[in-house]
């Protein structure tokens, strides 16, 4: 488990606030000026506009001395909720497909190294405990692709003719396809800088072909452009650099308008995956769990929030995500004892952990591609005892004690 996930966040707020203090009362107009200039590049469009910035001294009733207020607002109008609901599970499924597709061909650092100088050896401290039960990309342990779903849901959608079925990415608008590269993006660099020191030095004012300043954004959106559009865009190199420069562009643009657009801090460090960690640590801090059975419940909370995204279905909480899989953990460690876990969840919960479960046992198309995806459908992995058929039939028998 993570140790204390909201006293690092906000040990974490607090020296972003600190360093912030000093520079916004002397200079919050600068601030201003300086946040049109990053966001005013040559080639972009102009983004939403920064709300005032006030001084802590100048303002009354505000939020903390130190807070940049802004009004979030949306870019287009938004589809109907169905429509929305309908496209989600695909979304869901492209961000996941190209997120393991990067952590398993070694573009992106998914393992638990703090990064750094290191012990005296010269190797990079570990978290040995969430290495062992999270190191599957499946498992989600930073939990980017949940928060890029998360984003996504919020923002990807906005002003988007969506189609009234959708079943692969290349089905969604191509603008869809590059915001859901960006909620990706955005949510592995906000995960992934929370508990991790990697010190990346550029040479180079602007981005190229070559590491380390890339143009990793513009990768990543080429990565979603179909083939015809990968046909009209040509190659990916130096010889078409127009083009990349020119894509590139556009992605950084809508990067800033997902962060003019969307409360993100609040949406990530508010997510149901993320808040069902501390249900658990709740449970594990209260005795209802062992340190190795709340490690596996983790490890397959993706797992049921991915059962869920059926088209119809709404977002289970983060204490159903909890409960399905205490349940599951428990149902193989140690039949007969779930109803130890009656306290600790409310009605509404419970039943809908017993829902996650007839939908885990009987998951449609885009649930069982997700699965398949990963872990989840490895019979040689660690925690897959966890989420076989015959664990989840005697979880929801165990579920009618608890209901």
């Amino acid at each position: 488990m993570r140790r204390k996930p909201k006293a690092v966040r906000l040990v974490a707020v607090w020296d972003l606030r600190a360093s912030l203090a000093s520079a916004i009362r002397k200079a919050c107009s600068g601030l201003s000026q300086l946040a049109s200039v990053v966001l005013h590049g040559p080639t972009a469009v102009a983004p939403h506009p920064f709300t005032e910035l006030k001084c802590a001294e100048a303002r009354d009733g505000g939020t903390s001395p130190v807070a940049i207020e802004h009004h979030f607002g949306g870019g287009g109008p938004v589809p109907p909720p169905a429509s929305k609901r309908e496209a989600l599970p695909v979304a869901a499924l492209s961000i996941t497909f190209l997120y393991q597709e990067l952590v398993r061909h070694r573009l992106w650092n998914a393992r638990f190294e703090r990064g750094g100088s290191g012990d005296a050896s010269g190797r990079p401290p570990v978290r040995s405990l969430a290495t062992r039960h999270w190191a599957e990309p499946a498992v989600d342990g930073w939990n980017a692709v949940a928060g890029a779903v998360g984003l996504a849901e919020a923002w990807a959608f906005e002003g988007a003719l969506l189609p009234p079925e959708a079943h692969s990415a290349y089905d969604l608008p191509r603008d869809v396809r590059m915001r859901l590269t960006v909620c990706l993006s955005v949510a592995w660099k906000f995960e992934r800088q929370l508990s991790s020191r990697f010190p990346r030095t550029f040479y180079d004012d602007e981005p190229n072909l070559v590491s380390p300043h890339t143009c990793e954004l513009a990768y990543l959106g080429y990565s979603f452009l179909s083939v015809e559009e990968r046909r009209a865009f040509g190659p990916w190199g130096q010889e078409n650099g127009p083009r990349v420069r020119a894509l590139y562009a556009e992605m950084l643009n809508l990067e800033a308008s997902l962060l003019l657009s969307v409360p993100v801090f609040s949406t990530l460090v508010g997510g149901n995956q993320v808040r069902a960690e501390a249900r658990l640590q709740a449970l594990l801090d209260g005795g209802a769990l062992t340190v190795s059975e709340a490690m596996a419940a983790r490890a397959i909370v993706p797992y049921f929030n991915a059962v869920w995204l059926n088209g119809r279905s709404e977002r289970p909480t983060a204490g159903a995500l909890a409960c399905v899989a205490a349940l599951c953990v428990r149902a193989a460690a140690a039949p007969g004892h779930e109803a130890e876990l009656r306290a600790w969840f409310v009605p509404a919960e419970r039943r809908r952990a017993r829902a996650l479960l007839l939908n885990a046992l009987h998951p449609q198309d885009i649930p069982r591609a997700l699965l398949s995806l990963g872990c989840y459908a490895d019979p040689c992995w660690k925690h897959y005892e966890c989420i076989s058929p015959h664990t989840l039939e005697l979880a929801l028998v165990a579920s009618n004690n608890i209901v």
